[in-house]
């Protein structure tokens, strides 16, 4: 395995922004992050879901959400279009273990429905149960929940459904993340829909096998604090402002 040193990579990252941004609330600074400690928390992250177990102290919660988006848009910047879903994720796999993180190597699965009709939103539960257990889809699911609850004209589920799908393909990433072993620990479920109905909400609509296809590959990661304490202050100045135009709460 080639030896990175995460100064020299970080500084010459190149980053590229998503077509669009979340609205962005008057009470937080350009590098603010709504992050609160002792309460679970979600955040849609870009063409992520990023949700927080209430153990993980802020400090934690900032650099999980900050490294995430800095590997989405590094990842952007080279595999910018639809056509290049699985090429892209690689390249955020590769930018997160160049900063610290040890992601699992894991190969992407092919979903085979045991009924003609499926609703996605059960597939993803039903995945991410399987890979990870109990704990992961309490929170997960009261997540899902909560962006099922918003309104299609809101602001954050409009700018997530345009920056995860177009009218036939879609990639989006579910994550959780968590202390074990006094270590930051995300567990991570990455979903490649392609549909010949059209998409509207990617994570809430019932499709049949024969229109829709959708692979997903599912990961455990673990930040190494020490090496990412050495880069924390330049990935926040990396990203500047970003962080609040690519990362909004979710309630839950």
């Amino acid at each position: 395995m080639q030896n990175i040193d995460p100064v020299k990579y970080l500084k010459e990252l190149k980053i590229s922004d998503l077509s669009n941004t979340f609205p962005i609330s008057r009470d937080l600074e350009t590098k603010d992050l709504p992050t609160t400690e002792g309460i679970e928390q979600s955040f849609m992250n870009a063409k992520s879901i990023v949700s927080f177990v209430s153990e993980i102290d802020g400090q934690r919660r900032d650099d999980v959400l900050n490294s995430v988006l800095l590997a989405q848009l590094a990842a952007n910047k080279l595999f910018p279009g639809d056509d290049q879903s699985l090429e892209w994720y690689k390249e955020f796999v590769n930018v997160l273990n160049n900063i610290g993180w040890n992601i699992q190597a894991a190969e992407f699965t092919h979903f085979e429905s045991r009924e003609h009709v499926f609703d996605i939103q059960n597939v993803i539960i039903d995945i991410l149960l399987t890979a990870f257990g109990g704990t992961f889809i309490k929170v997960i699911t009261k997540t899902l929940d909560a962006i099922k609850g918003l309104a299609d004209s809101n602001g954050k589920i409009t700018v997530f459904e345009k920056n995860t799908h177009s009218l036939s393909k879609g990639a989006f990433q579910i994550g959780l993340a968590k202390v074990e072993n006094e270590a930051v620990s995300l567990q991570i479920g990455t979903f490649l829909i392609t549909s010949s109905n059209e998409i509207k909400r990617i994570l809430f609509f019932k499709t049949t096998k024969d229109k829709t296809s959708l692979d997903y590959c599912s990961r455990t990661g673990t930040l190494n604090e020490q090496i990412y304490a050495t880069i924390r202050e330049s990935v926040v100045e990396k990203l500047g402002g970003k962080v609040t135009e690519f990362i909004a709460e979710v309630e839950i």
